[in-house]
């Protein structure tokens, strides 16, 4: 099994997928103005931790043999102070972002303004647990309760991403073959067909089409079998499709009628610019609308998915 090595998510690559998406779709334009600047934000933060001595969970080898990623379990209090750091940084900018109101953004500034907090929401997140994000939203107040939940991601993904791509070599010496990410544990929110490559070997070209689920939180991409859904594992082809809108078919999702639920999906072997993976979503909205209304549940709930 081999893992795609990529870089952090650079600015350059969010920057050009953000004009290709104006460029293509103007009616996304607004959404792209709105997130662009955090999506930016997400990208510096994380080339920043990428050159700096961040501590790193050791890659072991029976850990990963037994199906258990990689932050599992980990303590997040070794990362407070680039959490803090994070939250402090992106808050005005998730806020705008959000459209939170006035009383909503004092409550949740001061809220973040203690440590021990950043570190619960951060802890609460690779550990799953869903009903810290409900009960803490409840007991500040804030509606909707997804609000802090989408925070506390984005406050944790920086710190995520660089440690997946300062560990890409370490981990590539492993096999992983869930549909899970093996570095933090999250479900994918879209995947990718690989593009055409040239090797270093007689300028050799690969056919690329190799697929890799991208992950919902780190971003991390890891390979998995092209004809399998990574929420439930079938790979019956009667109980699985693709659906693609207007003939545009690189843009796809991918459907399992056995457990019911799509994944995006981008072949980027027809792309000219090679999308960044994250920010590419936001020009795919008409594919979950439409997987929406075929009574189709994503693998992974986003803030661009959640249509009701």
């Amino acid at each position: 099994m081999e893992f795609i090595m990529k870089s952090a998510p650079a600015r350059k690559a969010v920057e050009a997928t953000l004009e290709n998406i104006k460029k293509r779709i103007p009616a996304y334009g607004e959404l792209a103005d709105r997130f662009g600047p955090l999506f930016l934000l997400k990208a510096s933060l994380c080339e920043a931790l990428v050159k700096e001595p961040l501590v790193l969970p050791e890659v072991v080898a029976s850990k990963i043999s037994a199906e258990v990623p990689l932050l599992a379990g980990e303590d997040m209090s070794v990362w407070t102070k680039e959490f803090v750091e994070i939250a402090d940084k992106m808050f005005p900018i998730l806020a705008e972002s959000l459209k939170l109101d006035k009383k909503t953004q004092d409550i949740l500034h001061e809220y973040l303004a203690d440590p021990d907090n950043v570190l619960g929401l951060a802890q609460a997140r690779i550990d799953g647990n869903w009903k810290h994000f409900e009960n803490t939203s409840k007991q500040l107040g804030i509606s909707p309760d997804h609000a802090l939940l989408y925070i506390s991601e984005n406050v944790c993904t920086p710190v995520f991403s660089a440690i997946a791509e300062l560990l890409g070599k370490s981990l590539s010496l492993h096999s992983w073959e869930q549909g899970n990410c093996p570095v933090c544990g999250s479900s994918p929110s879209i995947s990718q067909l690989s593009p055409v490559e040239v090797t270093d070997l007689d300028n050799l070209v690969s056919g690329g089409g190799k697929k890799f689920l991208h992950c919902s939180l780190c971003g991390h991409d890891w390979r998995f079998k092209r004809n399998a859904c990574a929420a439930c594992g079938n790979d019956e082809n009667e109980s699985r499709e693709i659906f693609y809108v207007d003939d545009v078919k690189h843009e796809r999702i991918d459907v399992c009628h056995k457990c019911g639920t799509y994944c995006l999906s981008i072949d980027m072997r027809e792309c000219d610019v090679i999308p960044q993976l994250d920010v590419a979503q936001i020009g795919l909205i008409h594919l979950d609308i439409y997987a929406h209304n075929n009574k189709l549940r994503p693998i992974t709930p986003t803030i661009w998915n959640s249509l009701d």
